[in-house]
């Protein structure tokens, strides 16, 4: 059997190279400005940043909230480790908050009491990070209006959620920044990226000049800062450049995977889209017997299909067990039972679900819950 990945887009060497031939008496840096343009008018912010990976942006953009050291950031635990991972790059502390079992993602009411406990010990959050979990907008109304009255300002990590909506607001635009992935299984790939967008010029002015390692603008090299080498590279952004021409049609690729699983299995516990809201069903994920997890992952296919666990919490990863966290066990029960089935080729959905069956049957059960 060909294998069949989690979720991949192959390099179309050919689009990518006669796309090149448009640059070739261009300075190489047009293409990057040109990714930033598409995403742009695309997202309707108005100041993006391409950068060289997601986790660039999220550092840039926890720096540019004023972020450092000895600070507290409010962050999911039912993430994957990038989110986290830039808070200790900036000497700050994460306190980890559990999902709420709706839309998988940061539960308002545990993020509510977090704020108020670590405000009593003179802890106040510089900043929360919200993440859009496999593509599903988290419950924006209410973190919104807990931020605001506590004032503190919202990062919006949509790593994975290129095309997701709120109430009609797509995702990424509902924070102080909103930072993308186009890593190399996402939507849109350029193999290796990420962008940070804002509506506002002077975060956008701090991200662009430290992304270029805050080089000042003179005739010569001086640096009155420290600065990164973030910036995206122009190859990067020309296979970016043409993944954000289909976008749309790529996002409802995947919501088709996602109904053609849920039409053949329909005895799982699908991560439904909640009213208002719209998931890019980046990965199609749901939760099934937990006695039955181990069997699909290790099925005699297993080599040839890539099955993935949902996260293992970061409040149960080793390096993160020292941090603060605000618990009610949801997270771990969506690590026990949760698996993410292939989503990228509508053509895997058949022997992907005939697994699924086969462990069933040698079960004796009918239901995956």
């Amino acid at each position: 059997m060909k294998r069949i990945p989690l979720s991949a887009t192959p390099i179309a060497s050919e689009a990518i190279g006669a796309f090149l031939h448009r640059y070739e008496a261009e300075p190489v840096m047009r293409l990057v400005e040109d990714f930033e343009s598409s995403i742009k008018a695309y997202s309707g912010a108005n100041y993006v940043v391409a950068l060289n990976s997601g986790t660039a942006a999220i550092h840039l953009a926890l720096k540019a909230l004023g972020v450092g050291p000895g600070d507290t950031v409010l962050a999911p635990t039912f993430t994957y480790v990038a989110t986290l991972n830039p808070i200790i790059y900036l000497g700050a502390e994460p306190v980890l908050i559990d999902s709420e079992p709706e839309t998988w993602n940061m539960s308002p009411s545990l993020l509510e009491s977090a704020i108020q406990d670590q405000t009593k010990k003179g802890k106040k959050p510089r900043c929360v990070i919200v993440v859009h979990g496999y593509g599903m907008p988290a419950m924006m109304d209410e973190i919104q209006g807990i931020c605001a009255l506590h004032e503190i300002p919202i990062l919006e990590d949509a790593a994975e959620a290129l095309g997701s909506e709120y109430r009609g607001v797509l995702a990424g635009r509902l924070g102080e920044i909103g930072i993308f992935s186009f890593n190399n299984n996402k939507i849109v790939t350029s193999y290796g990226g990420g962008a940070l967008i804002t509506q506002d010029e002077n975060i956008y002015r701090k991200a662009m000049f430290w992304a270029n390692q805050s080089r000042e603008e003179k005739p010569y090299y001086e640096h009155t800062d420290i600065g990164f080498n973030y910036r995206m590279g122009p190859l990067n952004a020309a296979a970016g450049l043409l993944g954000m021409k289909k976008v749309n049609p790529k996002v409802t690729a995947r919501r088709d995977i996602f109904e053609a699983y849920r039409r053949q299995l329909p005895s799982v516990s699908w991560l439904e889209e909640p009213a208002g809201l719209k998931s890019n069903r980046w990965l199609t994920t749901g939760l099934f017997n937990p006695l039955i997890i181990n069997q699909i992952t290790q099925h005699d296919t297993a080599k040839a299909i890539e099955f993935r666990r949902l996260w293992k919490p970061m409040h149960l990863q080793p390096f993160y067990l020292k941090y603060p966290a605000y618990l009610d066990g949801t997270s771990e029960r969506l690590f026990a039972a949760g698996l993410c089935l292939p989503s990228s080729d509508l053509q895997a959905v058949a022997p992907v679900t005939g697994v699924i069956r086969d462990v069933l049957s040698r079960k004796g059960v009918t239901s995956a819950k």
